[in-house]
């Protein structure tokens, strides 16, 4: 019986102690998603600002309140065609969602999923659609959760919009 542990348990008891040992160091990083976020920040007379839109990557987002949720829907759109009206009924997201939310008056923040564009347009809105200021900016980005092997949710640069006075 002795001689039964010394050939094939005891080399299982090392393998298997081994085999935790290489486990425990490992890097394995966890099968979940993040969400990265950008800060549109107004100046100026924001009284007649309605919306914020936030462009990058070729689509821009458009207001569309979900039902039952105090936080409005940014659904991305890209025109099907840059001659024809932007149309939002007629053309399908081809993204995942922006999801804005108004933080007060001078403050919106976007999230966007686990992407991380280099360069926003955004856009100050009234109720009737007007423009009423415009930036492109580029971002930088800061990781603030997560790891650098695995990554995580990450927060950019916030772009300044200022709202100059209506005549």
């Amino acid at each position: 019986m002795r001689r039964v542990w010394g050939l094939l348990v005891r080399p299982a008891v090392l393998m298997l102690a081994a085999c935790i040992l290489v486990a425990g160091c490992s890097n394995v990083c966890p099968a979940i998603g993040w969400v990265n976020s950008i800060t549109v920040e107004l100046a100026g007379d924001v009284s007649h600002v309605d919306t914020v839109q936030l462009c990058a990557d070729g689509a821009c987002s458009e207001l569309r309140p979900e039902p039952g949720t105090a936080a409005p829907r940014i659904i991305v759109t890209t025109p099907l065609d840059a001659r024809a009206p932007h149309t939002p009924e007629a053309q399908p997201p081809t993204m995942a969602p922006f999801y804005a939310e108004r933080i007060d008056a001078d403050t919106w923040r976007f999230t966007v999923n686990m992407s991380s564009p280099d360069h926003v347009i955004a856009k100050a809105l009234s109720a009737t659609g007007e423009f009423l200021a415009e930036t492109e900016t580029d971002l930088d980005w800061k990781r603030v959760g997560g790891s650098a092997q695995c990554g995580g949710p990450s927060e950019a640069s916030p772009v300044e919009l200022t709202i100059r006075p209506r005549l």
